[in-house]
């Protein structure tokens, strides 16, 4: 098997000359914020600081230099970063290219945070099964398509649901599912949740009206109480909606763009046929508000 220790995490290619090292979590965030906690995967605890991948200096300056930057810059004010993003929720564009958007531009920092933390536990975790599970996720197809967006110039990232919300605590948080495949991470009062390559589909269901009831759900529990883990209720909701959803993402790579093909159907009635099953959709949301350890009255 090849050694991943002299493969780059962007273009996954050989390293013969001087790799260098890509911080996941930006060493320019991690100060301003003071994060000291210990972030734990199967049964390695790790710093955050201590989270990086190899790559080739080439692509580690480029990804630096057009997305890092920029995204502390958004960070600098949470306020704004979430209004310019729930401005940006309208459209689910069918062609699908280079952008300068904000929520292209978090979409692609969150997918290099997801992926770079199960390819930095693979190189350093003794747990053999959760090494296998951190293959499983470094070696999916998912995986493999984001590094050809990477190479194609759109961003790391393929078309994934962006939901973001606010609360009134300013405690970090940083969570990953392998299935599905998510990403949550709470950096001061914002939330931000990535459902990475399912091509806008939970966001074809999860929108409007219902998702400012849920946004609305989230405020209302963190009014009641502060420290209320508001965002692992949206979290909850997310991710018991995207199993239940009865279809699955699919892209066409042409010149420099991606067309998304996933709402694409030839069925006469999709409205039945991609019909969300209500009772596995609330069997799944309180499981996951178990393992979470929230419960609700209602």
């Amino acid at each position: 098997m090849t050694d991943l220790k002299k493969v780059c995490f962007f273009c996954n290619k050989d390293i013969k000359d001087k790799k260098s090292f890509e911080h996941i979590i930006p060493d320019g965030l991690l100060g301003k914020m003071g994060i000291k906690e210990a972030k734990v995967t199967g049964d390695r605890v790790t710093q955050y600081s201590r989270i990086k991948v190899p790559a080739h200096s080439r692509c580690n300056n480029e990804f630096g230099s057009r997305y890092e930057e920029i995204v502390l810059e958004l960070l600098q004010d949470t306020d704004t970063l979430y209004q310019a993003i729930v401005d940006e929720e309208g459209g689910l564009p069918i062609e699908y290219g280079p952008s300068a958007s904000v929520s292209s531009i978090m979409t692609t920092w969150l997918s290099k945070i997801y992926y770079g933390m199960f390819y930095d536990d693979y190189l350093k975790t003794s747990n053999e099964n959760w090494k296998e599970i951190c293959l499983h996720v470094i070696e999916s197809q998912n995986f493999d398509l984001v590094r050809k967006s990477y190479e194609g110039g759109y961003g790391f990232q393929l078309p994934s649901s962006l939901f973001v919300f606010q609360s009134k605590n300013s405690r970090f948080d940083l969570f990953t599912s392998v299935n599905p495949s998510t990403i949550l991470i709470k950096i001061n009062t914002i939330t931000l949740v990535l459902c990475l390559c399912d091509g806008y589909l939970t966001k074809g269901y999860l929108n409007g009206e219902t998702l400012q009831q849920l946004r609305d759900r989230v405020t209302e529990e963190n009014l009641n109480d502060s420290e209320f883990p508001s965002h692992k209720l949206a979290l909850s909701e997310i991710l018991a909606l995207r199993l239940c959803i009865p279809k699955s993402p699919s892209f066409i790579y042409g010149n420099h763009q991606i067309l998304n093909m996933s709402f694409s159907t030839m069925v006469s009635n999709p409205s039945e046929v991609y019909k969300i099953d209500v009772a596995l959709l609330k069997e799944l949301r309180i499981k996951f508000l178990s393992e979470f350890g929230i419960q609700l009255l209602n």
